[in-house]
Formats: structure tokens, sequence, C-alpha cells
């Protein structure tokens, strides 16, 4: 059987409710994306998706005091 697939990838972004946007930060520019636009293309009382959010963050480094 046939299957469609929809998936969105944003890389280094930032999510803000309160502007209703996504802004993804490339090299040398940012862009904007709708957030409830994208939020719709999965909407439906008959559909179940995966959804996947995910934080990258430095780890502080375990050197001990005084080296």
């Amino acid at each position: 059987m046939a299957k469609q697939t929809v998936n969105y990838a944003f890389k280094n972004c930032q999510i803000s409710l309160a502007d209703n946007a996504i802004y993804e930060y490339q090299k040398e520019e940012m862009i904007t994306y709708v957030l409830s636009d994208i939020l719709k293309q999965f909407d439906g009382d008959n559909r179940l998706v995966n959804l996947t959010i995910q934080e990258t963050s430095e780890l502080d480094s375990n050197t001990p005091e005084g080296d």
C-alpha cells in the first residue's frame, strides 16, 4: 500500500507562542514560519501523529575545582 509522509524539520530554531512563529537561524539569515500553519497540517479527529521536539545544549565541564 502507498504511504504519504508529512514531515517538517527545523534546525537551530526558536519557537515563539506569543508571535505564533518559528524562527530558524541559518548562517547568514533568519527564516520565519507561521507556527499555526505548520500545526494545521496535522489537525483532525482521525489523525494520529508522532511528535518529537528536541533541545540540544552544551554540558558544563566536570573539571574539579582548583584545576
